[in-house]
């Protein structure tokens, strides 16, 4: 009876029926169970699980900034190093070359044959560079090379231009060396500066600076002064003809200039090493060679053989040669043509005090003088921003009030009986 429904029961609070207690109990278990708080062990592991992911994040931040700083210091090396070794191989081109040409015509060295041995050699350097960037796997290299050179047959077609102008160069700046004194055939070469200047507005659509502007017509002045005085020295080859070699060291100049923009245009556009390039210039530059030699020389090598005259001092020159043309394709791509003539101003000096050394070379002071507004031409091309800094400094200057002169006023008289005149300041 204590149990049946009609009755309470003993948990039941007097006044409340069972359906009121049924429905108080349906509520109750309807109600959301209170949420457990956190475990302390389940917190610390989220804590620890970020502080490992910030971790994680900020090393690989550091990795990447120490890997950028690492390209930027290899960048750096080689845009510098290159431009060092260019500008003592500068000199050394022409003060060597101009060495080896002293003698008997027809007991030198065919110079359209050292041309066709240094395009060789640095097709084999540049092979082997592209075998060990393929980590020694020839079916890799072959791969590598069939898709540059077929697969990308109009860029390689393009390459072509430049391997001619390359090729009818430094044919040229052999002639000019074997007519000219070594200072005088370089001074002259320098004009390509103008020629790079005009092809790198016509095609990269760059502009040139005031002083930039002012240094072509330096350049020019300098190289009449050298050219003036360069037959007054007696280093100049005997039996030469001056204007033969002039004729050639300003078509060199022109064709260098032109040759450079272009190359340098197609170094700074696509992702292709610079020893790809090399080897796709090569594919031209070495069938052109052999056609000026059968052209040029063809009798002379069937009669006495392709390396007559060849001495150590000749492999001398093809190893500079060699090291230029590779140091040039860096210097236009790390450094650009910019600095790669503003490298020449120190070869020049070196030129001129090797030539007083090795042979007998006396310049006069029209020479010095003419070298001097060169390599000032070169600097103003090179470094248009300083003298825009100075310039705009002494502008400043003479803009900015100068301070009002002090007046003295006498013990006796008093500062009512003597005002002060305009732009004076009273003491």
């Amino acid at each position: 009876a204590s149990h049946h429904p009609r009755f309470p029961t003993r948990a039941q609070p007097c006044g409340t029926t069972q359906t009121e207690l049924w429905h108080n109990r349906d509520c109750c278990h309807a109600l959301p169970e209170p949420a457990e708080p956190p475990a302390a062990g389940a917190s610390m592991q989220k804590d620890a699980a970020g502080a490992e992911r910030a971790s994680l994040v900020s090393a690989s931040e550091t990795s990447s900034e120490q890997a950028v700083s690492k390209s930027t210091k290899t960048a750096l090396l080689l845009k510098w190093g290159s431009l060092a070794v260019l500008m003592v191989q500068n000199s050394s081109a022409f003060v060597v070359t101009r060495y080896t040409r002293q003698g008997k015509p027809n007991e030198l060295y065919l110079t359209s044959v050292v041309v066709l041995m240094v395009e060789l050699i640095k097709m084999a350097i540049c092979l082997l560079l592209l075998l060990r960037d393929a980590r020694g796997s020839v079916r890799e290299l072959c791969a590598e090379l069939q898709h540059h050179l077929w697969v990308e047959r109009r860029t390689t077609l393009l390459l072509g231009v430049p391997a001619l102008c390359y090729a009818m160069q430094n044919n040229l700046v052999f002639v000019a060396i074997s007519n000219l004194s070594a200072a005088a055939a370089q001074v002259l070469y320098q004009l390509k500066t103008i020629s790079t200047a005009f092809f790198t507005v016509l095609l990269l659509r760059r502009s040139f600076r005031a002083a930039q502007w002012v240094s072509f017509l330096l350049l020019m002045a300098g190289v009449a002064l050298v050219q003036s005085e360069d037959g007054k020295s007696s280093s100049a080859p005997t039996g030469a003809a001056p204007w033969l070699g002039v004729s050639a060291a300003l078509a060199a100049a022109s064709i260098s200039g032109f040759a450079g923009v272009f190359l340098e245009k197609m170094f700074t556009s696509g992702g292709t090493s610079l020893w790809m390039r090399n080897v796709q210039l090569g594919l031209f530059a070495i069938p052109l060679q052999c056609i000026a030699i059968a052209q040029v020389d063809g009798q002379r090598v069937m009669r006495c053989g392709l390396v007559q005259g060849f001495h150590t001092s000749t492999w001398v020159v093809v190893a500079v040669q060699v090291v230029g043309a590779l140091c040039t394709a860096v210097v236009i791509k790390f450094a650009g043509n910019v600095l790669k003539t503003f490298a020449t101003v120190l070869a020049l000096l070196l030129t001129c005090g090797s030539s007083m050394v090795l042979f007998d070379f006396h310049p006069t002071q029209l020479f010095f003088e003419g070298i001097g507004l060169v390599c000032v031409s070169v600097w103003l091309y090179a470094r248009p921003g300083d003298v825009s800094d100075v310039l705009g400094l002494c502008r400043r200057k003479e803009s900015s009030p100068r301070s009002a002169p002090l007046r003295h006023i006498p013990d006796d008289v008093s500062e009512e009986e003597l005002p002060p005149k305009d732009g004076q300041i009273v003491v």
